[in-house]
C-alpha cells in the first residue's frame, strides 16, 4: 500500500520525489511517530487514547509559554505534564471503570478548551535557541535533530514492546484480559502504565512540534489523534488489541505522512483529504479486524 502510494504520487506530481520534499516528509513524520508508538501500547491492550493530540497541543503551548522564564527546562515541564495527563487517564479508566474512549475524549475536550482559553487562540512564539535547536538543528549533517530524537524513541519503544514484560503483557491483555489476569498479569497497573507512556510521548511530541514550528499554536496537534490511530492500525495492529507490534507502526506513520504530503502537493481540497483518510482507516480496520476477535474496544 505504501509503495503504491509513492508510485501514484510520483507519477501525478514529479516534485514528489525531490530531495526537499522527501526531507519534508521525513521531518513531518517525527512528531507523529513519537505519538503513534505511545498510542500503540494502548491499542495493543484493546483500549484507545483519543487525548494524544490535545495533550501534544497543551504541552507544546506549555513549552512556548514557559520558555522565557525556564529556558530548556520548559521542555521537561511539558513532558512531565504529558505523563501526568496519561496517568490520570489510566487511573480514571481503571478505577472508575469508564470506557477508555470516553475518558480520553473528556481529557481531550478539557485540554483543548484550556489551551484556547489561556492563549485566546493566539500563537506564542519560541525564541529560545536551545529549544529551537532541539528540532531545527542538525547534530548530524543533513539529518534534522527532530528526526534523530524520533528514531531514538522509536527504537527504544520497539525494544520495550518486544523485550520487556510490560510489552508482552499489553499484547496478552489485548488477546484475553481474563486469561492474562489468571496467569499473573497485573492488569490494572499495566493499563495505567500504558496510558502514562502514551501521555508522556504525546508531551514529548508536542514539545518537539512546537520547537520545529518555532511557536505554540492552539490547533497544532489537532490532526495527531486521528493520524496516530490510523498509523497504528495501518501498521498492522488490530483495533481490538492483541495483534500487532510497535515496529509495524513505523510503516503506518510513513504511509500517513506520505499520503498527506502527496494530497497537499496535488492541491486536493481539505474536505476531500479527510474523506480519503477516513476511507483508509475503514479499510485498515476491516483488514485487521478480520484477523482478530469481534469484540468491543475497551
Amino acid at each position: 500500500m505504501y509503495i503504491v502510494a509513492c508510485l501514484l504520487f510520483s507519477a501525478l506530481a514529479p516534485s514528489f520525489l525531490s530531495a526537499d520534499n522527501v526531507r519534508a516528509i521525513v521531518l513531518s513524520s517525527s512528531a507523529l511517530l513519537i505519538v503513534s508508538v505511545g498510542a500503540t501500547f494502548v491499542i495493543l491492550m484493546g483500549s484507545i487514547d483519543f487525548s494524544v493530540g490535545a495533550i501534544a497541543t497543551f504541552c507544546g503551548m506549555l513549552v512556548a509559554g514557559l520558555a522565557p522564564q525556564l529556558g530548556f527546562a520548559a521542555v521537561l515541564v511539558a513532558c512531565a505534564a504529558g505523563l501526568v495527563f496519561g496517568v490520570l487517564n489510566g487511573i480514571i479508566y481503571v478505577y472508575l471503570r469508564i470506557p477508555s474512549i470516553l475518558v480520553t475524549l473528556g481529557t481531550a475536550t478539557t485540554l483543548s478548551g484550556a489551551v484556547l482559553f489561556i492563549s485566546d487562540g493566539q500563537s506564542v512564539p519560541i525564541v529560545d535557541p536551545i529549544i529551537l535547536d532541539m528540532a531545527q538543528g542538525t547534530w548530524i549533517p543533513l539529518v534534522p535533530n527532530a528526526v534523530l530524537i524520533a528514531v531514538a524513541i522509536y527504537l527504544g519503544s520497539v525494544a520495550i514492546g518486544s523485550r520487556t514484560i510490560f510489552g508482552r503483557m499489553t499484547v496478552a491483555m489485548g488477546s484475553d484480559e481474563q486469561t492474562a489476569a489468571l496467569v499473573g498479569v497485573k492488569v490494572k497497573s499495566t493499563k495505567i502504565k500504558a496510558f502514562a507512556f502514551s501521555g508522556l510521548l504525546a508531551g514529548v511530541a508536542g514539545a518537539l512540534l512546537a520547537a520545529r514550528l518555532g511557536s505554540g499554536t492552539a490547533t497544532m496537534g489537532n490532526s495527531m489523534t486521528l493520524d496516530s490511530i490510523t498509523a497504528v492500525v495501518v501498521g498492522g495492529t488490530a483495533i481490538t488489541g492483541g495483534i500487532g507490534t510497535v515496529a509495524g507502526t513505523l510503516l503506518g506513520v510513513a504511509f500517513i505522512t506520505t499520503l498527506t504530503n502527496g494530497m497537499n502537493i496535488m492541491a486536493l481540497q481539505p474536505f476531500l483529504q479527510t474523506i480519503i483518510q477516513g476511507t483508509v482507516i475503514l479499510l485498515a480496520v476491516l483488514l485487521n479486524t478480520s484477523r482478530a476477535r469481534a469484540e468491543d474496544v475497551r
